[in-house]
């Protein structure tokens, strides 16, 4: 019952990082658990076949247990795995990927060189004069001074801007503060969504950018709708440019307030490194390339991109890449796939077999969704071994990326 106490044991870990405990017959998943620890857990929710519960006192600890350097990492949302050695996660990530995989090889995690201060884009929420995370589940504030995840530079910015807004009470009408770090080239994007544009930012703006040097956009996003989504459709540029450049592998990249950045860089690198190698070619080494997005703003983004990088080969279509593709599929040699979590459509499974695409390379942050359309094109195509790569360290999330080939007909 609620509020019971009870001694299990952990065996095994869940794909949201829980701990997955047993009490007799009872199933018990456990926030904080790690796989082999015996503890006194209590019980804080009663579902029909298990229940869940927090750490009371833990009794025998893994040996891959180590103490948490964030001083809220028990209280945000951010983190699943801040309480375990980094090498430890991607064996518990491998795991989960074996587990819903089934009957596919998966090769090891492509670890992160440094698994701290790795992301380049941070959204803090504002609420009721408190600025930071939530707490997950909830709407409630976790603030914090400094995150381990994101940009040591994103993190002094953050500061600044806090200590800023609450001293000259302007935090009322903001609703989030964005920060994109370009770690190529050490540019930055600040960015606040307001509920309006009512208020006069000119001397905040003034200051942080006197202070901070490298911020070479500063925008004011107005958002009004009661959603989920944070970004509006209003921007006004109050300094600088409305986007910044990043810089890898010789490629530059502009990054606007609304576009696709994979947040994590140095993974990001490793990453394209391994589509480039299962896929054999790409833009500047394909004789043609045709990239299609359902964002207008990621399409032109990808058109000044290539222009900006002398990229004469490739043509990029607003479209749904999940429906009505036939026009797009005929005679291409390879089609890159990336979708969002859900995964791709059956419409579009059907496209690329009965287009007979020589070569795929799918690229997905979801294990689930991505072998349920495994089992779909497996009818037509070979499936290689699974590469993952760790772009996320602390969570449970894992990106892999798959080579698919059409299978000849003896």
């Amino acid at each position: 019952m609620k509020n019971d106490i009870l001694r299990c044991k952990c065996v095994d870990m869940s794909v949201e990082g829980m701990g997955i405990a047993k009490a007799g017959e009872l199933v018990v998943f456990v926030k904080g658990m790690i796989k082999g620890e015996i503890a006194d857990v209590k019980i804080i929710a009663e579902k029909k076949h298990y229940s869940i519960a927090i750490i009371d006192k833990l009794i025998q600890a893994s040996p891959y247990r180590v103490d948490p350097d964030c001083e809220i990492a028990y209280k945000c949302g951010g983190c699943d795995y801040r309480h375990i050695a980094y090498d430890y996660q991607l064996i518990l990530k491998k795991e989960v990927l074996l587990n819903t995989l089934k009957g596919y090889s998966v090769l090891d995690i492509v670890k992160a060189d440094d698994p701290l201060f790795y992301r380049n884009k941070v959204q803090i929420p504002i609420k009721d004069h408190k600025m930071g995370f939530y707490r997950r589940y909830s709407n409630d504030i976790v603030e914090f001074d400094e995150c381990y995840l994101q940009s040591q530079r994103a993190n002094e910015i953050f500061r600044s801007l806090k200590a800023y807004l609450l001293s000259h009470d302007l935090d009322a009408n903001i609703r989030h503060i964005l920060i994109k770090h370009a770690m190529g080239t050490g540019e930055v994007m600040t960015a606040l969504i307001v509920r309006d544009f009512s208020d006069d930012y000119s001397q905040l703006v003034k200051d942080i950018t006197a202070s901070f040097p490298d911020i070479n956009s500063f925008i004011l996003n107005r958002n009004d709708k009661e959603t989920n989504v944070i970004l509006g459709d209003e921007e006004k540029v109050l300094f600088g440019l409305d986007y910044i450049i990043d810089e890898f592998d010789g490629i530059k990249v502009k990054i606007s307030l609304k576009s696709f950045y994979q947040v994590n860089r140095s993974q990001m690198i490793k990453l394209y490194g391994l589509i480039r190698e299962l896929s054999d070619v790409m833009a500047r080494y394909a004789k043609k390339v045709f990239g299609v997005e359902i964002v207008k703003q990621a399409v032109d983004n990808a058109i000044d991109n290539a222009k900006l990088n002398d990229i004469n080969n490739a043509e990029f279509l607003l479209a749904d890449a999940s429906k009505n593709m036939d026009q797009y599929l005929k005679n291409k040699d390879l089609v890159i796939l990336d979708p969002p979590r859900k995964g791709i459509s059956k419409d579009l499974i059907s496209s690329l077999i009965s287009n007979k695409v020589p070569k795929i390379v799918y690229v997905s942050c979801n294990p689930a969704t991505l072998a349920r359309d495994l089992e779909l094109l497996k009818e037509a195509y070979d499936i290689s071994e699974i590469h993952p790569v760790d772009m996320f360290p602390f969570t449970v999330h894992c990106e892999c990326v798959v080579r698919l080939t059409l299978r000849t007909v003896s």
